[in-house]
């Protein structure tokens, strides 16, 4: 019996589909990618430690200081997190 593993490398689209709607992944930002991902967050302080939350297809969701409140906010989607490595 062999295992498959799928090589996602080769098709980003398909890994993204795969969990949308269903699952979401975060990660701690520094002040320079939060405002790639979150333009109209301008006001956000230097020193800041910021915590994003992506859909699967990396759409932004949420952008926030706390965090806490990246759960809550999964909890409320009724999506689950995994954190991005």
């Amino acid at each position: 019996m062999s295992l498959k593993i799928a090589d996602w490398s080769r098709d980003p689209e398909i890994f993204a589909a795969l969990g949308n709607g269903e699952l979401c992944y975060f990660r701690q930002l520094g002040r320079s990618e939060a405002l790639a991902s979150f333009p109209e967050a301008v006001n956000i302080r230097a020193d800041a430690t910021l915590w994003a939350l992506f859909a699967a297809d990396g759409t932004p969701l949420l952008l926030t200081e706390n965090r806490a409140s990246i759960f809550f906010k999964a909890m409320e989607d009724d999506i689950r997190t995994v954190t991005l490595h």
